[in-house]
Parts: C-alpha cells; structure tokens; sequence
C-alpha cells in the first residue's frame, strides 16, 4: 500500500519532463508553420550547415568554398553575405574543436610563418597609411580571410572523402558559375561594353562576378584541376594517351566511381574552358596558357614535347590573328596581347576605338608605379589605389578602375617594398611545396590533383601580371587549393589504398 503513491508519482513526473522535453518541439513546428516558405527553407539550410559544420568541421570549409560564385546575389538578415555567414560557420565550427582537442597541435609548418609575415607588412602599411585605415583594415581582413581559409584546409582535410569533397566542391562552384557565364554570352545579357564587336549579340561571359576578366581569374583556379582530373581518369582506365603510364595499381576501384570520376571531370572541363574562351579575357588566356605549360612540365619529361607544341601552337595564334586568318573578335583580342606587355607613356599616345583597352591599363600601371616610388617602403595602405588614385593620375586618365592592372606592382603600392616581398615568399613557398608534393605523389588520382593545383597555381600567377584576382572573396577558392597542396604534401596514408 505504502509503494502505490510513489508509483503514481514517478508516472506523473515521467509525463511532466515528457512534456517539458516536446513542448519546445512543438514550438518550432509551429513557428515554422507560421514563416514563409523562402525563409523556411534558408532556416533549414543554414541549421543543416552548422549542424554538419559542428560533426565535422571540413564541412564550414566546404560551405565557404561554395559560397563564393553567390556572395553578393543575396544577403542575409545583418548585411551578412553567403561568403561571410559561411567563413562565419567554418571558423567557429573548427575553432570550437580545437578547443575541445587542445591537445592537437595546429599545423601549419614552415608555410604559416611566411602568412603570418605577409598579415604583419599588411598591418604595418594599414597603420602608416595617409589615406583611410578603414579600407586599408577590410583588405586586410580579406586576407586574414584567406589565411584562416588555408588554415582550416590544412587542419581538417585528414581522410581521402575529405579530399574528395574538397576537390568536388573546388569544382561545382567555378563549373555551375561557369554555366550562367555561357548563358549570358549565348543570350547577349550584359552591358553594352561587354559586347565582343560593335553590334555584335554577344557579349563577354562574367557569370556572378561581375566582370569578364575577374570571372575569367576566377575560372583559372578551377579548369587545371578538372582537366587533370580528367585526363587521369582516363589513364586509370588503362587507356595510353599522351605517351604516359599510369600506376600498376587501379586508384579507384569500383567502376561505378571511376565512370562518375570520368563523366564529372569531363564536364567540368568541357564547361570551364569553354566559358573561359568565352569571357574574351586577354590576361584570363595568357593565364591559362602558362598554367597548361606549369601542367605539361609537372608531368615530366615524358611531355616536354608536348610543352614544346603548346608554345608553337601559341606562337602560331598570334601569328594567324596578326594576318586576319582567325574570327575577327578574337583576332583583335589576341592581336592586342603584344600590346598589353609593352611599355609607353599613356600620357602621350593618341587614344583609339582599338588602342583605347591597353593605353587605360597603362594609364593604371603608371599610377601604380607613381605610389610605389612615392612610399616605397610602407606604400599607401592596403586597399587604398582608390582613394590615392587622384594624386597620381596621368593625364587625362582621372577615372580609377581599382587596382593597377597588375598585383605584383598592385601590392608594391599599396603594401611597399615590404609588402610585396612578402606576397612573393609566400608564393614561392607554395610552389616549393607544390613540387614537394609532385615528388611525393603515388597513385593516379592523388599526382592528378597535384598536377592540377600546380596549374592552378601557375595560371593565377600569371593571370595576376594583367588583373589583381585576390578580390570579391576568390582568395577563398584559392587559399583552398594552396591548402590542399600542403595537406597532400604531408599524407602519409595512401588515397589508393584507402578509397
């Protein structure tokens, strides 16, 4: 009699902490039922990406890569775009697992003094500025974007579907961008300064960036890994093209993967190259051309010929579009190349309909050579070419166009003497460790990758002489593949044995 009354109340609390637990479910569920179905889905997305983001932090990586073709279609409640909500969930989900581990050593290596270098020279000229230190603070908050990017790729990319999701997702943004680029050169929507020939209904591809030659920059991270890739699924098919062998060893072994490998890397090829050709991008090609030579020489010795071949057939090029042998509008592009590496006065020449493109980049070089000899040692302040732009103008080119149309001088000016040697040891860093990686690479589908981010890294490098690509987030995407070099550099298991 005495054990009935405490029966009943054990039921009874089991009913109340029952209710308790699902009254806040219950909540939700009509809370969601009350918002608008847009708003809802954005919700739902953004709670699946920090609830996977928080089981594994390479996931706020993968948002952060993929954000990059939408950040500025749409914002967020705040201002906040895609691209900083997304560094927003990668930076927290990876920092609160470094402190759950503390007894995990950040990575980094010899590599992370020389980021840290480069983020001083930038503070350093940021404080020294005459201009604003307020935009001189955002670029160099876009660099200390870029750092936390390679950072996190470094310390989370530890398993081979790690690396997998990585290069997809390094992949899927560029290729579905690439998309919308093609759509608008197909349809002729865009500007009329985009057209490729007056009267022409076509215009120049520029996708979600914005700008034809920033889209094509932003093309040269991507299209080196996709062909790699391709050309390497092809080979672990045991088919012999290029004179080159593959591994005695089948990289991946289930051929339901293996044909996926194929069809996707092809595609992606096929998409990216072809919206690149379609964004008329003078300094996108010359990018592009060096990072297929870095590929070719990546290679080995086997293909030095066909690096021999390429430099012909672009010898050849320029030769067919200075006698009018190819299409008119890419004839022009390709004839004004020549004249985008020589130097002259902007302040001297005749301006033309034909000349008007190459005397404007000259007209900005100078200016930027104008800042360089003003403040050699700590420049005029990160992001400030605007701002001291019309104190070094040459005349009659007062119309800024926000960088110096090149990055080497671009940093040099902005960041002085110090700022660019750190940015070149920063990239001579990572293209030591890209040739670490190449030495180490074993097994077809891990020495395509690394091939292809050595073309990604040569094409940027080269397309950077023309363009400044470390703006509108695309350090992102880049930081990305600088990371995978370095993850790669230092795997010990192999991918083969383990995909």
């Amino acid at each position: 009699m005495v054990s009935y009354p405490k029966v009943k109340r054990q039921k009874v609390k089991g009913k109340s902490t029952l209710a308790f637990i699902l009254l806040p479910f219950a909540f939700c569920l009509v809370l969601a039922a009350l918002l608008p179905l847009p708003i809802l889905a954005q919700a739902l997305g953004w709670g699946l990406a920090v609830a996977l983001a928080l089981i594994d932090p390479v996931f706020g990586l993968y948002w952060a890569v993929l954000s990059v073709p939408v950040q500025d279609l749409v914002h967020l409640p705040g201002g906040l775009s895609y691209t900083q909500a997304a560094m927003l969930v990668a930076v927290s989900a990876w920092g609160l697992r470094a402190l759950a581990h503390p007894e995990r050593p950040i990575a980094g290596g010899r590599l992370r003094a020389l980021w840290i270098a480069l983020l001083w020279t930038l503070l350093l000229a940021a404080s020294f500025t005459p201009y604003s230190r307020t935009e001189a603070l955002k670029e160099t908050l876009r660099w200390v974007e870029a750092f936390l990017v390679w950072l996190i790729a470094v310390n989370t990319v530890k398993r081979p579907w790690h690396i997998a999701g990585l290069v997809a997702c390094l992949l899927l943004a560029p290729a579905v961008d690439a998309v919308i680029g093609l759509t608008q050169f197909a349809s002729g929507d865009g500007p009329p300064s985009f057209r490729i020939a007056a009267g022409s209904s076509f215009v120049r591809a520029y996708g979600t960036i914005g700008a034809p030659n920033s889209f094509a920059g932003y093309l040269n991270m991507a299209w080196p890994l996709a062909v790699a890739l391709a050309v390497g699924a092809i080979l672990d098919f045991r088919f012999q093209i290029l004179g080159l062998r593959t591994s005695s060893q089948s990289t991946i072994k289930n051929p339901k993967s293996k044909m996926l490998l194929v069809l996707g890397s092809w595609s992606a090829t096929v998409l990216l190259v072809v919206a690149l050709v379609a964004s008329f991008s003078r300094g996108g090609w010359v990018g592009a051309s060096i990072g297929l030579l870095a590929m070719t020489i990546a290679l080995g010795r086997t293909t030095a010929r066909w690096a021999a071949v390429g430099l012909a057939a672009g010898a050849l090029l320029l030769v067919l579009g200075g006698v009018g042998l190819l299409p008119q509008p890419i004839a022009r592009r390709v004839a004004s190349i020549a004249r985008s590496v020589s130097i002259f006065d902007a302040a001297s020449v005749q301006v033309t309909d034909e000349n008007f493109a190459v005397v404007e980049r000259m007209a900005q070089l100078q200016a930027g050579w104008r800042m360089f000899a003003a403040r050699p040692l700590v420049g005029i302040g990160p992001g400030n070419y605007n701002a001291a732009y019309p104190d070094f103008a040459v005349v009659p080119w007062y119309a800024s166009r926000g960088h110096a149309h090149n990055y080497y001088l671009h940093m040099a000016a902005e960041a002085g003497v110090a700022g660019a040697l750190a940015y070149l040891a920063l990239l001579a860093g990572v293209s030591y460790q890209s040739l670490a990686a190449l030495r180490r690479a074993n097994g077809t589908f891990r020495r395509s990758i690394v091939v292809g981010c050595c073309g990604i890294i040569a094409a940027t490098a080269g397309h950077n002489l023309f363009e400044n690509l470390h703006v509108l987030s695309m350090g992102i995407q880049l930081a990305a593949v600088w990371g995978l070099i370095a993850v790669l550099t230092n795997w010990e298991p192999r991918i083969e044995d383990r995909g």
